[in-house]
């Protein structure tokens, strides 16, 4: 007996791998893309506290900043007293500026078009302060990674 096209099951199962590699191959570019931008926040954390205690070794008074010999002389040493806090944290490793500003990473590791939206520097290292609790505006591609550690010196640290 002859099977008919109508109930031939061959080939049918080309037309369910196609679309399924689709989708992993996407999952997959999107991990990556997450475990790029979650191991850089692990090595920014690590970076910034090792900063920290470093500067912060075995000292009975955080005020000065001793590492380069600027706390021999009162005239030239870099002092904390007036602001009451010291703050370590990651520099973006391309950002030719002297500021603390944030890493960027994508979350697709292949290229993907971006949303139109306010995606701008000054958005991305200023504006992000003064922003609603509800963000519509802006895409999340690229991922913001800021890390720092710091410390009061002071009981006024936190009034401002």
């Amino acid at each position: 007996m002859k099977s008919s096209v109508v109930s031939n099951q061959r080939g049918i199962a080309v037309l369910e791998t196609v679309p399924l590699l689709v989708i992993f191959v996407t999952l997959m570019g999107f991990g990556i893309g997450m475990y790029g931008a979650v191991q850089t926040a692990i090595l920014h954390s690590i970076g910034a506290r090792t900063y920290a205690f470093e500067t912060f070794r075995q000292r009975s008074n955080l005020y000065y900043l001793r590492e380069d010999g600027t706390g021999t002389k009162k005239a030239t040493s870099m002092n904390y007293t007036a602001k009451g806090w010291r703050y370590h944290g990651i520099q973006h490793e391309s950002d030719p500026r002297n500021s603390f500003v944030a890493t960027t990473r994508n979350i697709a590791y292949a290229h993907v078009p971006q949303k139109a939206g306010d995606n701008t520097d000054e958005t991305n290292n200023r504006s992000i302060y003064d922003m609603k609790a509800q963000n519509t505006t802006i895409p999340v591609n690229p991922i913001w990674i800021m890390v720092g550690y710091g410390i009061c010196l002071n009981k006024t640290c936190g009034d401002k």
